[in-house]
């Protein structure tokens, strides 16, 4: 059974490669006009175009990926669009461009939060757009001024709280809100797993402000804003919740907004 199932492996095997041995000359020609592209962009456009004209559209396309993945930004559209009349595969390669477009947009924009946020030592989180997602971590106040640099990395995180903004103005849904995330949090009398399951857990997909307490008596608002190193305190269902925990990191998207943590 053994020599029976290496012999039908071994025959597998061949009859692929016979499969394969008409395109391999073609292969070889479009790699190396592949490596020059993406060399020194001179690549020779006609010689390509005949050669991917030979085979399939399913490998045209995955050749089409290797190039434009190999050149430079400012190469990859000339030359494709060069290359390729079909129209398929030009709104494939749209596709991807649109969506570098979008990804590079929104890496502006969670740099220009956490340049502000970095130089204020604060967050307005109005200034989140909307659909963006905001981690908040949140530390007893002995623990949260030696998290700080550290970022998301740190295992004294108390709580992590997720929140998607719906409307680019400060309202936050929940997705997750995760008690002792790191499993590092050395828990108090004061605040337990119980504790915040009673008096603080959001439930997901609950809309929330989080921000400050400011003024005094009754002249205390809630603001949007949040203070690193500060108490974090959210405002839902109309009611204002002080929170007992302060802020240890922030992040807009994969983004640490007070700290270099990677």
């Amino acid at each position: 059974m053994r020599k029976a199932r290496l012999r039908a492996q071994i025959e597998r095997l061949e009859a692929e490669l016979d499969a394969a041995r008409p395109y391999l000359a073609l292969a070889r020609e479009i790699q190396a006009e592949v490596h020059r592209a993406s060399a020194d962009g001179t690549a020779d456009v006609e010689r390509l175009t005949e050669a991917l004209d030979a085979i399939p559209r399913r490998e045209r396309v995955a050749v089409a990926r290797a190039v434009f993945d190999g050149l430079d930004r400012e190469q990859q559209w000339g030359v494709l669009e060069r290359i390729f009349d079909d129209e398929e595969l030009r709104r494939t390669l749209h596709t991807d461009r649109d969506a570098l477009v979008e990804a590079a947009r929104r890496s502006a924009g969670r740099n220009a939060i956490a340049t502000s946020a970095r130089s204020s030592g604060q967050l307005d989180t109005r200034l989140v757009p909307e659909g963006e997602t905001l981690t908040l971590g949140m530390f007893r106040e002995r623990d949260v001024h030696a998290a700080v640099p550290v970022g998301h990395s740190s295992t004294t995180c108390a709580r992590r709280v997720v929140l998607r903004a719906t409307d680019g103005a400060g309202t936050f849904q929940v997705i997750e809100d995760v008690f002792n995330p790191a499993g590092g949090y050395f828990v108090t009398p004061t605040y337990d797993e119980d504790a915040w399951r009673t008096a603080d857990r959001l439930p997901a997909h609950a809309l929330a402000r989080v921000g400050s307490m400011t003024g005094d008596g009754d002249t205390r608002v809630f603001a949007p804003i949040l203070f690193v190193g500060g108490r974090v305190d959210v405002e839902t269902g109309g009611t204002v919740r002080e929170g007992p925990l302060h802020l240890g990191f922030a992040m807009v998207g994969d983004c640490e907004l007070f700290s270099d943590a990677r």
